[in-house]
């Protein structure tokens, strides 16, 4: 068990890694992007991604720590053998799952777009939307490779999207000019393009492993059956859960832009400088400690009894130190990110995006926490515990923005409170759920780690 750890630790270091440069070529990527579409135009390429989220969820984001866990748990088990399987079997099932969620978001771009308040963001939907079902694949190789405790796929495939999104994305944006609708979806585009060439690498990283095997795409319908039903049932609360976070954002994009634009001329814009630029820099130091988030699932599924506790602990531990020294250096420095980072914005906005990251570093602690928690709940096989403490801080998030944005004095600051009482709630219940002793009794009584299977 301790070689286990140190590699899964080992393997967080390097998702960190990964991690780190994805998002330092993420921001990096926001500022031509920034000064190419500008604030409006960034507005209109944000307003895409919520209900792309959903989507992509729908489709299987939630597999990697799906497989993730079912791999670790049989490899503890002596079930190695079922790993090839798996991932098979994962690949025929959400590959057909993600062609359907491409249909979807395509054939209602415009009708969506226009609920938003900007219909211009149909091009958007529509360039974006074949990414749906190549997301979809790569989760299922992630989340064997994960399972196996080898992080390093995962980390260079994220690094090849950003940087292939950054080169393509800025180019189709500069092309499709002076068109900021136009633009934004071709930025879109550059998305899709990063996304199957990141999958073309994880499926080659597959190949060069031990048997140079192709997979094998005909139908078995008992081993399909059987691992469908193992993936459903472990899949289905953490993408229900994984909907619950980018769902919000959806009725964000509802709810800020069409309560801004009552008194304000600039609503699109302001969201996009809350949704663009302030998560984008929050979501940098979150991403550091993927990597803790990651490990963890393997970690806790293949400890014995008795042990699951001591490792959920350590990673949660150094989760919230790292998480703490982060949130401190991004409220200094914020102003200094700003200037570097948005230069295009005027001195009002810059202004504006310092007020919002300030207030929103203690995202950083919640977030990372949040994603560790998680994590730690589904080896715990407590997988409807995320759900339920994240649906509570969503419907508090969703009443305080309904309370506070439309209020001229609050405005876009209204959205940041509320984003903040949301994830603070989901960390308090998890937080709870996690050393609940009704249910460590109970897994003490039956002497048992209750694997689906």
């Amino acid at each position: 068990m301790e070689k286990i750890s140190k590699k899964l630790y080992g393997g967080a270091f390097v998702l960190a890694i990964g991690a780190l440069i994805s998002k330092v070529l993420g921001a990096v990527y926001r500022v031509p992007l920034t000064n190419v579409l500008g604030s409006e135009g960034l507005g209109l390429y944000q307003m895409i991604f919520p209900i792309y989220c959903v989507l992509l969820e729908f489709s299987g984001v939630g597999v990697p720590s799906a497989l993730s866990k079912m791999i670790a748990s049989d490899e503890s088990e002596n079930k190695a053998q079922n790993a090839k399987n798996l991932l098979i079997n994962a690949v025929k099932l959400f590959l057909l799952i993600g062609s359907v969620g491409t249909l979807l978001m395509a054939g209602l771009s415009y009708f969506i777009a226009k609920a938003q308040g900007n219909y211009k963001a149909f091009i958007g939907y529509i360039f974006l939307s074949p990414s749906i079902i190549a997301v979809s694949v790569i989760s299922c190789f992630r989340g064997y490779f994960q399972g196996k405790a080898n992080m390093k796929p995962t980390a260079i495939s994220q690094v090849i999207e950003q940087a292939l999104k950054l080169v393509f994305g800025l180019f189709l944006a500069y092309i499709f000019l002076p068109n900021i609708p136009l633009s934004a979806g071709g930025a879109a585009l550059g998305v899709t393009l990063s996304e199957i060439i990141s999958l073309l690498f994880l499926y080659l990283a597959y190949k060069r492993q031990g048997k140079k095997e192709k997979i094998n795409f005909a139908y078995d319908k008992s081993t399909f059956k059987k691992d469908a039903k193992r993936l459903a049932k472990i899949t289905l609360p953490i993408t229900l859960c994984g909907i619950a976070l980018p769902l919000s954002q959806f009725i964000d994009s509802f709810i800020i832009v069409n309560a801004l634009n009552v008194y304000r001329s600039d609503g699109t814009a302001l969201y996009g400088m809350f949704s663009g630029a302030v998560n984008t820099i929050i979501s940098l130091p979150v991403a550091l400690c993927y990597g803790l988030a990651a490990v963890a699932i393997p970690l806790v599924s293949s400890a014995k009894i008795g042990k699951e506790n001591k490792s959920a602990s350590k990673t949660l531990a150094l989760t919230f130190f790292s998480s703490l020294i982060f949130a401190f250096g991004l409220y200094l420095f914020s102003p200094l990110a700003v200037r570097i980072l948005f230069p295009s914005f005027s001195a009002a906005q810059k202004e504006t995006t310092v007020s919002l990251i300030r207030l929103c570093s203690a995202n950083v602690i919640f977030l990372s926490m949040i994603q560790t928690q998680n994590a730690v709940l589904i080896g715990l096989n407590k997988l409807y515990s995320p759900l339920i403490s994240l649906s509570f801080g969503v419907t508090a998030k969703i009443i305080i923005e309904i309370l506070l944005i439309p209020n001229p004095a609050y405005n876009v600051y209204g959205a940041a409170v509320a984003q903040i009482a949301c994830y603070f709630i989901s960390v308090l219940i998890n937080f709870i759920m996690i050393v609940n002793p009704k249910v460590k009794n109970a897994v003490k009584k039956t002497g048992y780690r209750e694997y689906v299977g």
